[in-house]
């Protein structure tokens, strides 16, 4: 999901060009991970931000955002085996009270052998990864939710 925030007001030289250049931009990556289980409960929503692990946005400005939700960041603000990891310790863990399958698509995060290993021993999930490009037939958000979200984007 990207999403851009350009100024409000631009001031150009009268016959000059008013383009905005891409470095005064301030242009945000996210990804959000939403997670239903098959009775509709939902978990709480992880957001994957762009930046450095262990810098200014980890650091000092997740204590501002929203409670209920998690929050990690990444240098590409997408789902890396780290991440994938703080999310099966930190969101999933704690909600997983009797044995449960857990549906994946084949991103290497999810299908890598330390993802495998902490969903099995660490969260007692038994992983069933999804064959390619069987996104409409078994990712019910990824058709009903992601995809016309994006549309509006």
């Amino acid at each position: 999901m990207h999403y851009d925030m350009p100024p409000h007001a631009i001031w150009a030289v009268r016959g000059g060009s008013s383009k905005i250049s891409s470095g005064e931009k301030h242009s945000y990556r996210m990804t959000a991970v939403l997670t239903v289980r098959a009775n509709g409960d939902k978990l709480p929503i992880h957001f994957i931000l762009r930046g450095e692990p262990g810098r200014r946005i980890e650091q000092g400005e997740f204590d501002s955002y929203p409670i209920g939700h998690f929050y990690s960041v990444q240098e590409s603000a997408w789902m890396d085996e780290r991440v994938w990891a703080f999310y099966l310790r930190k969101v999933l863990k704690s909600r997983i009270h009797e044995p449960t399958v857990l549906v994946l698509d084949n991103f290497d995060p999810h299908v890598s052998p330390q993802g495998l290993k902490i969903a099995s021993e660490e969260c007692g999930c038994e992983v069933a990864a999804i064959p390619p490009n069987a996104t409409s037939a078994v990712q019910p958000l990824d058709v009903g939710i992601m995809a016309p979200f994006k549309r509006h984007l």
